[in-house]
């Protein structure tokens, strides 16, 4: 990336330099000179590492500008990563005829790119695009140049990776910048530190892991003034359906298919990006969808394979990030899963979910040993049941201690029939859910609380897990469960309240934590 903004800027100050040499030649012979003189500033910027065509220089200085068209850069073998760079046109506009004799550059407005297209092979980001700080090495021949306003019009870019495939590509960006200091463009410090920086730009497709996913975003827009970033249209795409993506990598995972129509943060100061820092006021997500679906027919990867809790995962990060509230609307999840010997997957859903979560953290951030993370979510559980959940954790403490508070309405368990049949071998004949009540406590090791569960006319059928049917042994185990071990009434006046009680699985994720706890005080009431 500094290679191909250094090709550039040695582009704008060899058309400066011949800007100084047009004001003294006659335009009628004035366009062979000038061309000639562009190659050999720009063959001697580069080192003649890069060949350079063009097709005209238009000099008027009637208009003060100077522009040149359809410009080519092709590298040589000393700079592979680079493929090509191609320009419409640069022009620098507003130039200072008095400059033109009293400096080694003149003074000007703006320069104006128009359609940039690059192409460079994938190599490592430069960390010192967040440094904010210049390194130290400019070039002397630049030093006079004052700030000028940057346009850069309907750009694109690729990069592939070594054996061609596309790695990342965006179809058109659009930039706008003040007070452009170019060598530290040049360095490549600044990026994002430059004042009034508007970005625009359509078409983004990343291939995040080679033949698993792509990200695409349709448009977004950046303001860094009013310090702000939306999204319009930007999806998670799987490559591979549904069964063929776990088989392919060879374990059980989380197959995640996710589309946002709308996304947005505010409140951002890029500035504080030099001191490894960033704070978002608030980050708003619009009718998010989200499918999850999990292969549980083939084996879990080899080894021990621990899933962070928070603490570890604030901690993993170096960089201090914080987002003071995340704002999550009319959103969608679908958890789909297929376990051995059914003969297909089951479903289960929440919908019209509502989320807010304040207070996100990494380790680094300076309010990390003081805030609490919150999340409060109201949803319905598929489609028929209000569910509500509020979580109360304490990411700073190194034992992951936190709380998680739920209630679910009326609820008929057929709803999730589908489910409990084909993963937990459990179908539920007749009976009714008139309310559920749980709060329990978690930590890195346990969990414990309470749960109350009000039903009515609770019937239930086993089935062979090796089956997936009932068989006698199942028979005889229902009459044994609902004539006198199962609870088939669980109402007021002095209904049981179960005890929560599960022992943390490391290889499962948090949110499994939450539903394995709930599962056991579920269990212990219905005894």
């Amino acid at each position: 990336m500094k290679k191909v903004l250094k090709v550039l800027s040695i582009i704008l100050a060899a058309t400066l330099i011949i800007a100084v040499a047009a004001a003294f030649i006659i335009p009628i012979y004035l366009n062979e000179p000038l061309k000639k003189a562009f190659i050999e500033e720009f063959n001697q910027q580069t080192e003649q590492n890069y060949q350079l065509d063009f097709a005209d220089i238009d000099v008027n200085l009637f208009r003060r500008s100077i522009s040149v068209d359809s410009i080519s850069v092709l590298p040589d073998s000393t700079s592979p990563h680079v493929q090509q760079i191609s320009v419409a046109s640069i022009s620098v506009n507003g130039i200072s005829l008095w400059s033109l004799f009293s400096g080694s550059f003149p003074d000007f407005n703006s320069i104006t790119v128009t359609e940039p297209r690059v192409e460079i092979l994938e190599r490592d980001l430069s960390t010192s695009l967040f440094s904010g700080s210049d390194s130290g090495e400019s070039d002397e021949t630049l030093e006079d140049l004052d700030t000028f306003s940057l346009y850069i019009n309907n750009g694109s870019g690729t990069i592939r990776t070594s054996d061609g495939t596309e790695l990342f590509s965006i179809s058109d960006i659009s930039l706008e910048a003040e007070d452009v200091d170019v060598n530290k463009l040049l360095d490549g410090s600044e990026l994002l530190f430059m004042d009034h920086l508007l970005i625009q730009g359509a078409g983004v497709k990343w291939n995040i892991q080679k033949d698993f996913y792509d990200l695409t975003i349709a448009n977004f827009n950046f303001d860094k003034q009013a310090g702000s970033f939306s999204i319009a249209n930007v999806a998670l795409t799987p490559l591979l359906p549904k069964y063929e993506f776990s088989e392919t990598k060879g374990f059980q995972l989380d197959r995640i298919n996710l589309e946002i129509p709308a996304l947005s943060l505010s409140g951002m100061d890029l500035n504080s990006l030099a001191n490894e820092h960033i704070n978002v006021e608030e980050l708003t997500i619009d009718q998010p969808w989200m499918e999850v679906f999990r292969n549980k027919q083939i084996d879990r990867r080899e080894g021990l394979n621990v899933k962070p809790l928070l603490n570890e995962l604030a901690h993993s990060v170096d960089f201090s990030i914080g987002m003071n509230k995340t704002t999550i609307s009319d959103a969608t999840i679908i958890y789909e899963e297929h376990k051995a010997p059914s003969d297909s997957s089951a479903a289960i859903s929440f919908d019209d979910l509502d989320a807010t979560i304040s207070n996100i953290r990494t380790a680094s951030h300076p309010n990390f040993s003081e805030d609490t993370l919150k999340l409060h979510v109201e949803t319905l559980f598929m489609y028929t049941t209000p569910l509500t959940v509020d979580v109360r954790y304490p990411v700073f403490n190194e034992a992951d201690l936190h709380t998680v508070k739920a209630t679910l309405g009326s609820l008929n368990p057929k709803v999730a029939g589908n489910m409990l049949e084909r993963s937990g071998f459990v179908r539920v004949e007749e009976g009714l859910v008139e309310s559920l009540e749980a709060e329990f406590e978690l930590n890195s090791e346990s969990s414990s609380g309470e749960i109350l569960i009000l039903y009515q006319d609770l019937k239930i059928s086993f089935l062979n897990e090796d089956t997936g049917e009932q068989g006698f042994g199942e028979k005889f185990k229902d009459f044994i469960a609902n004539t006198f071990s199962i609870k088939s009434d669980n109402m007021e006046p002095d209904p049981t309240i179960g005890e929560i009680a599960f022992e943390r699985e490391v290889e499962k994720s948090i949110f499994a934590y939450w539903w394995k706890s709930l599962l056991s005080g579920i269990q212990d009431t219905i005894k």
